[in-house]
């Protein structure tokens, strides 16, 4: 069966209940015949031994890609075309249809997409760790009953490569902080629930079971699998449009109102002054700090927790949005809790050579942001509205704002064209890449 004759099957059968997920047994052995048709034209995996400060090439992973194409095809593409020296797992992701920018996957050879899980755990976790809070496994067996991020750990470890973890938006699925974890919700400036985004229900970082459970989470994965680093895309504050609570935001939970005097507020107080005007001040003000200083609180915990659990462990913000003070990050705040900063910008993904300058400006101020020798990687999109032009641009422009490293947005969705241009845009920035 050709590609695109694949594609419509399983499209269709998608279309059909999901009866493709039953069908997975019945193709493995065409996926492993697609796999070594493959590895016939992939240049040899490079080796790797990357320690911190040299300049890194990151590739995220997903438990289900490691799944379908074989940790080892994956390793070897991502190391042989892009040159890749550090990956890293999402362990728990928030519900979203891969690939996010197109219809289909280029090159799994299982399924055409995947509708992530909300807030499901790829490790093997232990409950009688964990208090309150409790992780939550997939509903699927083929995910559940095996440990991905050992078998992706095992595997990056012995091509040299460094390794990383990351919780991404989602820390707890929306199902139970609507049920059971209600009040441990964020709580918008009417007491509700936020409800900003249809699929995301932030926990309040002042809520002493959402920390414990942060904690919990980084520590375990970092004492059984000993990662390199720590990566936090969580999504601790919901989003204040424009910085106003009369647009979503949070919080003003019971948590919140017990903190705040800690952190020289009264909350009931500027809650009440807020209802009547959205943009009263000084409390619109007060509010918009004290959102910063949760955040920065929250950090503080995980930080010492993480080098506690292991000297040396890098623990890094994934910066996803170019607004994040509207999330409660104010990330100079942030800094002193922190060892290094992703910038999330996929400006390649555009398609637009116009857009590179954006990127260009936002990489030089949160270099100035963050000093001269704190570590940031910035993203370089390697999705298929991306081009290889752009993705050499990318990287040249990621050197010049003196990054220490790229992260690929995204394997799962990358044509292989464009990750052979990164190795290409290494070159072009002078960096020593390894023949392939």
């Amino acid at each position: 069966m050709n590609r695109r004759k694949f594609v419509q099957a399983a499209g269709a059968a998608a279309l059909g209940g999901g009866k493709w997920l039953r069908a997975q047994s019945a193709g493995a052995a065409g996926a492993s015949a697609a796999r070594s048709a493959r590895a016939a034209v992939i240049p040899a995996a490079i080796p790797a031994s990357v320690p911190w400060k040299q300049f890194e090439v990151e590739a995220v992973l997903y438990a289900w890609d490691l799944h379908d194409e074989g940790v080892e095809q994956v390793l070897d593409n991502v190391q042989g075309m892009a040159a890749v020296n550090s990956v890293y797992i999402i362990g728990l992701m928030h519900p979203e249809r891969r690939p996010e920018t197109s219809a289909t996957y280029p090159h799994n050879p299982v399924r055409p997409f995947w509708v992530a899980e909300d807030a499901r755990a790829n490790w093997n976790f232990d409950p009688k760790r964990y208090g309150r809070i409790k992780p939550r496994p997939s509903d699927f067996a083929w995910l559940a009953d095996t440990d991905w991020t050992r078998v992706f750990v095992d595997a990056a470890r012995k091509r040299g490569l460094r390794v990383g973890f990351e919780i991404s938006h989602s820390l707890v699925d929306k199902q139970r902080v609507e049920g059971e974890f209600a009040d441990l919700a964020n709580r918008n400036i009417h007491g509700e629930i936020t409800h900003v985004r249809a699929w995301l229900r932030p926990v309040c970082p002042n809520q002493p079971d959402v920390r414990e459970y942060a904690v919990n989470a980084f520590t375990e994965v970092i004492e059984k699998y000993q990662v390199d680093w720590v990566e936090s895309a969580i999504v601790l504050m919901d989003e204040s449009v424009g910085g106003s609570p009369a647009r979503g935001g949070g919080c003003f939970c019971a948590a919140c109102k017990k903190a705040a005097p800690g952190f020289g507020i009264d909350l009931e107080k500027i809650q009440a002054a807020l209802l009547k005007d959205p943009a009263a001040q000084p409390e619109l003000g007060q509010w918009q700090q004290f959102r910063f200083a949760s955040v920065a609180a929250f950090y503080k915990v995980l930080h010492a927790a993480v080098h506690k659990a292991k000297p040396g462990i890098v623990l890094r913000y994934n910066m996803h949005a170019k607004n994040p003070r509207d999330f409660g990050v104010d990330i100079v705040q942030l800094k002193p809790h922190l060892d290094a900063l992703r910038i999330q910008d996929y400006s390649e993904q555009t398609g637009q050579a116009a857009a590179m300058e954006g990127k260009r400006t936002w990489l030089t101020e949160e270099r100035v942001n963050m000093g001269p020798e704190f570590n940031v990687v910035s993203g370089v999109a390697v999705r298929p509205r991306a081009t290889p032009e752009l993705i050499r641009r990318g990287v040249k422009i990621a050197v010049e704002t003196k990054m220490n490293g790229i992260m690929l947005g995204f394997y799962d969705s990358a044509d292989f064209a464009n990750l052979r241009a990164v190795r290409a845009g290494l070159a072009d920035a002078g960096l020593p890449v390894a023949t392939g």
